[in-house]
């Protein structure tokens, strides 16, 4: 997805690609990165090797098991992980840089602090029997209404809050939430 982002007042172009967790596309660039950790600049930066999403959905009107729902659903993750890593860098300290997001000291190099403004918008939940996954939640866009939210309000009742905003108005939705995790990946080609 080609998007901008600001860091610190200046607007820079990024080309993002978010990756669903184990796909083939993920386990490629995250096997590039380890074999080439010592490449600069690099051609992929990676801005955080995990973030969980969960939507809340209403299965009165979307049924995931159908193929053409479940690529919108998943469409819509990606999309909001790329709102989360945009606001995420706009509000990152001053280490995070054009120089650093462009692959100049390193692949990894921006992950471990993106990663924890990251962590202050996800909530602590047992979706999937791992009490210690952290969720960005959000509710699923409805295509017949576009402009309505469906789902809960109600947050989880094991939900455990992260310390900070989670990145929507609100509280996350229900625990049937359908959780999805994917991992972003910046390809960098402007040197």
């Amino acid at each position: 997805q080609n998007t901008t982002v600001n860091v610190h007042g200046t607007t820079m172009d990024m080309k993002m690609r978010v990756f669903v967790c184990n796909s083939v596309e993920a386990r490629a660039v995250g096997e590039y990165v380890t074999a080439h950790a010592d490449q600069r600049p690099a051609p992929f930066v990676v801005l955080a090797r995990q973030l969980s999403m969960a939507m809340a959905y209403s299965s009165l009107s979307l049924d995931p098991s159908q193929a053409a729902v479940a690529d919108r659903l998943r469409k819509q993750a990606k999309t909001r992980a790329v709102k989360e890593m945009r606001e995420a860098i706009r509000d990152s300290p001053a280490c995070i840089t054009a120089t650093l997001l462009r692959g100049q000291q390193g692949a990894l190099a921006p992950a471990k602090t993106i990663e924890a403004l990251l962590q202050k918008r996800t909530l602590q939940v047992d979706l999937e029997g791992d009490g210690e996954r952290r969720y960005i939640f959000f509710d699923a866009k409805n295509r017949s209404h576009k402009d309505e939210s469906v789902g809960s309000a109600e947050p989880p009742p094991q939900a455990k809050t992260g310390g900070g905003s989670t990145g929507r108005k609100g509280k996350p939705p229900a625990a049937a939430s359908l959780p999805k995790q994917v991992k972003v990946a910046v390809p960098e080609r402007k040197w």
